[in-house]
């Protein structure tokens, strides 16, 4: 699940318990919206593009 920090705007997929935003150390955050999943899956698909290029 894609979860959406209310105070520094962090976004970070996890599974199972989350506790804290991993980027500020908030307990206030939330599922992420439509909108919000859409594009935190763009960076992913973006840095792991990066990441092969690296490799090769």
């Amino acid at each position: 699940m894609v979860y959406t920090c209310k105070k520094c705007k962090f976004m970070f997929d996890r599974v199972g318990l989350v506790e804290r935003c991993p980027d500020c150390g908030s307990e206030n955050f939330r599922p992420a919206s439509k909108e919000e999943k859409a594009e935190f899956e763009g960076y992913q698909k973006e840095f792991n593009k990066k990441s092969e290029n690296r490799t090769a």
